[in-house]
């Protein structure tokens, strides 16, 4: 009896590398949707190239497979035996899967075949890629690329399911994941474009470039495909995008329950709770406390969850709750080029943006072009642009300052080194440039504004004006 129960619950992965290093064989996959940390197994590759793994899976599972650099993205149902053989240092050139156990596994072998030549046809290869030229094109130009990029990924599906009959699951998810990327593609290009395409305006679209959301089994989806991120991401975009339809804006204080509310209407059985669980977590990640406790209430009693996902939820929300719309700016010992003292307390009555970065690297650098063109654009509002400088020295900093020509706009700012790491923590900083954005009051407004260089930024901060107010005024009982 054992051996069966095993077969069910795993899938064996074994084969041999050749030019191996001392590195081990790291497998990484997601527990459940709403996870925050993958789980993960790695084993030890012998002298000989020789290695077995074997991975916990009770469902179909996409998982994440890596030596060194090299990465590929494997299918495992349960039950799976494969072989993997390739050369280590070229390992996503060279992997190529053969069935680990007779015939019965020829089409895991095939599955996982097809995502390996799908990766080197189209993941890696920038021709295919929205980012970072094929973004440029205008909404024809655009629209015929995604069109040639679907036709030759259905092409490669044909020939992998004629070569190796792949499994109904794997087949569905692989469909799927052709249709909604092209859907995610097309359904997010015109917010894309404006974010990423230097000095363009956010095009105007045709009246029909929308109509693809009325093609059959797209919406409210494909139940199967539950297991594709795309699929997963598509539909939370789509819940958005029906929000901002609705006339909310992601700055609005009823945006995250209005998405809420859509997605609880449109969606059931299994991407249901994946997507309104994926829309708590969206709310506890942007601060959204308040809101977050009550969406999770009502998640927790209708959403059909299982139990570890809501606790999952509710111990994100506990991490969250000191760095959250409506709490207070943790305080920070700013100093001014002159060496005086600043506090955020002395810029309360105004709007605040706050960005963090470091003079000495590239990203920073990138924005501070149009610093001066953000504050002209504010000079009548009452807002205070404030960069708060993470550089190691302080007399870099300054020079950096001084010699800038023209001479940098807003309020220019230095935290000393010995409350760096203090500071990171208490804003959530990860990576910069970071920003920020407070209420005339000093409490937290905005914990992921838009950056300097997009112009959007202008009408946010115009917008967001004396709107602390109204996210206290929100009643949770009418969310």
């Amino acid at each position: 009896m054992a051996g069966p129960a095993t077969a069910q619950t795993t899938a064996k992965l074994h084969g041999h590398l050749v030019n191996t290093g001392t590195e081990k064989l790291l497998v990484r996959w997601w527990g459940q949707p709403l996870a925050t940390h993958e789980q993960q197994r790695a084993v030890h590759v012998t002298p000989e190239g020789e290695f077995d793994l074997t991975v916990p899976v009770t469902q179909p599972t996409l998982a994440q497979l890596s030596y060194g650099d090299e990465e590929l993205t494997v299918f495992l149902e349960p039950g799976d035996v494969l072989d993997l053989h390739g050369d280590a240092p070229d390992l996503v050139a060279t992997a190529k899967f053969d069935s680990g156990d007779g015939a019965a596994h020829r089409p895991a072998a095939a599955a996982n075949n097809y995502l390996q030549e799908y990766s080197r046809r189209f993941v890696n290869n920038d021709d295919y890629q929205i980012l970072p030229e094929n973004i440029k094109l205008l909404e024809r130009g655009f629209l015929t690329f995604l069109d040639y990029r679907r036709d030759r990924e259905h092409a490669l599906l044909k020939q992998a399911d004629r070569r190796g009959n792949l499994t109904p699951t794997f087949r569905a998810y692989a469909e799927a994941d052709i249709a909604y990327t092209y859907a995610e593609d097309r359904l997010t290009y015109a917010d894309l474009r404006e974010q990423t395409v230097a000095g363009q305006p956010r095009l105007q679209l045709s009246p029909e470039y929308y109509s693809f959301l009325t093609e059959p089994g797209l919406l409210p989806g494909n139940e199967v495909a539950v297991t594709s991120p795309h699929y997963q991401d598509f539909l939370l975009d789509y819940v958005h995008y029906q929000a901002r339809a609705s006339g909310q804006q992601p700055t609005s204080p009823a945006y995250f329950p209005t998405c809420y509310h859509l997605a609880d209407s449109l969606l059931h059985a299994e991407a249901r709770p994946v997507v309104l669980g994926r829309i708590v977590l969206e709310t506890i990640r942007q601060g959204h406390v308040a809101h977050a406790q009550a969406l999770l209430a009502t998640y927790a009693a209708t959403a059909n969850a299982p139990a570890n996902w809501i606790a999952l939820l509710r111990t994100d929300l506990a991490d969250h709750q000191s760095f959250a719309i409506g709490s207070p700016a943790p305080e920070l010992p700013l100093r001014l080029a002159n060496g005086q003292p600043l506090t955020l307390a002395s810029l309360r009555g105004k709007l605040v943006y706050m960005m963090f970065w470091d003079s000495r690297y590239p990203a920073g650098q990138r924005e501070i072009p149009y610093l001066k063109e953000l504050t002209a654009a504010l000079a009548n509002k009452p807002v205070t642009v404030l960069m708060v400088a993470l550089d190691e020295n302080l007399s870099t900093w300054q020079q950096t300052v001084a010699g800038a020509s023209p001479a940098l706009t807003g309020v220019q700012a230095y935290l000393p080194a010995s409350h760096q790491a203090e500071a990171r923590q208490a804003y959530g900083i990860d990576r910069l440039p970071a920003a920020v954005l407070l209420a005339e009051d000093g409490t937290l407004l905005d914990l992921h504004p838009r950056n300097i260089s997009s112009r959007p930024l202008q009408d946010d901060l115009k917008a967001a004006i004396g709107r602390a107010a109204a996210y206290r005024a929100v009643a949770l009982n009418k969310l």
